[in-house]
């Protein structure tokens, strides 16, 4: 059975040494894909990337490494990301393939929506709120293209996908960390699995209209979140 792991939001160097704890207590086993679903750098830190991979490396070796970009990788470094980190896929509104255990794996990449502007997004990028009202939309399609060619579905967001997984959260910022449109999604398009971060106090995992949602907050759930990959669920995409 194949398994992916996934983690978010180190914020290396901040969350640096509870990453190096989680990996101590996560399986031996190498997982056939890792996902690292936004916020692996503080504030734009590009070299901090290094120390996540020597420590992802010294774990279980070279692993496959998928990743999306969340808040803290600002835009005018991510340029820098894919050229000086290309043992990992970054994937930006598109979909990516893989194979586990036999398995056909699409995994769709987005940092996600926001159903209002931060405070600091609204003064420095307000272009912004275009391009969380377009997403929803062109991760629907993305979604739906991929299940008609995978067995299975992943779809990776950093920012918050499920209400449910913001519960322990101030509900006054929910709409900042994250989109009704997107929660939408996940219920039309039905991955058979979803991923985000960006909830340091939110839940770890919810379901919304039968998918499981995974909330990967390394802040809130301190572990490497282990997904089983089972057969089954091609049954679910098929449907």
């Amino acid at each position: 059975m194949g398994k992916v792991y996934s983690v978010s939001d180190i914020h290396s160097p901040r969350f640096l040494q509870l990453f190096k704890q989680a990996l101590l207590r996560a399986p031996h086993e190498p997982p056939c894909l890792m996902i690292l679903a936004g916020d692996v750098i503080d504030r734009g830190n590009v070299a901090m990337v290094k120390p996540v991979l020597e420590s992802i490396k010294a774990k279980w070796g070279n692993v496959k490494l998928v990743a999306v970009f969340g808040n803290e990788e600002y835009h005018d470094v991510r340029g820098s990301l894919v050229e000086n980190y290309s043992s990992i896929t970054w994937i930006d509104d598109r979909v990516e393939f893989y194979n586990c255990d036999n398995l056909r794996v699409a995994v769709v990449g987005t940092q996600g929506a926001l159903d209002r502007l931060t405070k600091w997004q609204s003064k420095h990028m307000p272009w912004l709120i275009e391009e969380y009202r377009r997403r929803p939309q062109i991760l629907l399609e993305l979604v739906r293209d991929a299940r008609a060619r995978a067995d299975i579905v992943i779809l990776v967001s950093h920012y918050a996908l499920a209400s449910g997984n913001l519960k322990g959260e101030d509900p006054r910022i929910w709409p900042e960390m994250y989109s009704k449109s997107l929660e939408k999604v996940v219920a039309e398009s039905k991955p058979n699995i979803a991923i985000h971060g960006h909830a340091h106090l939110g839940r770890s995992y919810t379901v919304v209209n039968g998918v499981p949602v995974y909330n990967v907050a390394l802040p809130a759930v301190k572990s490497i979140t282990v997904i089983s990959l089972e057969r089954g669920l091609m049954k679910f995409i098929k449907s």
